[in-house]
């Protein structure tokens, strides 16, 4: 769902959107958007601007957060003129993400793409069976994770991203990610995941071999792929990380 007072940028993103073979919804402002929620009409992803007059972004994101987990979209924000506290409360908010206008097409459909996944990783994790997490380190795992690259996202609105380029750090979480959400991840897809050149990633994969906190494996379905995952020993390092750090923002 498109939601913006603006019925020319509207129009736009809901065609670049439909290109990309996106069906979409859309309202002219937030109260609108919540009737056609409330109507039965799902979206599982809202694209929403942050300055509309009869109800703000941030608030119409904190109505979507009283919705049923089932039913509760992902939201990504656009503006032509956020700061850093919109950034803040979009990431309290649990944004996927926060585009500048005017909206690049492409990144537009990127993001979109990943809120999908992201949505359906959730409803995976919804369907586990409950035993799985009575008492609650899984979520409290994803929550931080999520709360880490949202962070990293809001990063790179501000600084270059070679000023925080971390690529080990980075590949760690992803596959941590991708682990979680039972993902399999190409060494391709890391590296290009990585922000770094991916001559530079595939050295730093190198080192997290050495080191013996990730490992290898040939592709059954397709041979010319390789499979990269978290070996036992680095699941258990970044398993204690969260650990650790959850325990500590729980204090």
């Amino acid at each position: 769902m498109v939601v913006d007072d603006d019925s020319a940028a509207v129009e736009e993103l809901v065609e670049c959107l439909a290109k990309a073979g996106l069906s979409c919804l859309s309202a002219n402002d937030g109260w609108q958007a919540l009737k056609i929620l409330s109507d039965g009409n799902r979206a599982k992803v809202v694209v929403s601007d942050l300055r509309m007059p009869a109800l703000t972004g941030l608030e119409f994101a904190e109505h979507l957060r009283r919705l049923a987990d089932g039913s509760r979209p992902e939201v990504i924000f656009v503006s032509g003129h956020a700061g850093f506290d919109d950034a803040v409360e979009a990431i309290r908010l649990g944004a996927r993400d926060l585009l500048t206008k005017p909206v690049d097409g492409p990144r537009l459909v990127r993001a979109v793409k990943s809120a999908l996944l992201a949505r359906q990783s959730r409803e995976r994790t919804a369907t586990t069976p409950a035993e799985a997490f009575a008492n609650g380190p899984f979520d409290r795992k994803r929550a931080a994770l999520k709360d880490m690259q949202s962070m990293r996202k809001m990063r790179s609105q501000y600084f270059p991203t070679e000023l925080f380029s971390d690529p080990c750090w980075e590949m760690l979480l992803d596959l941590y990610d991708a682990r979680l959400a039972g993902a399999e991840v190409t060494v391709t897809s890391l590296g290009a995941a990585s922000g770094v050149p991916l001559t530079t990633a595939l050295r730093r994969m190198e080192q997290l071999l050495a080191h013996g906190l990730i490992e290898r494996a040939g592709d059954i379905g397709d041979k010319r792929r390789t499979i990269v995952r978290l070996s036992l020993d680095g699941l258990d390092a970044v398993e204690r990380f969260f650990d650790t750090y959850v325990s500590r923002r729980a204090g």
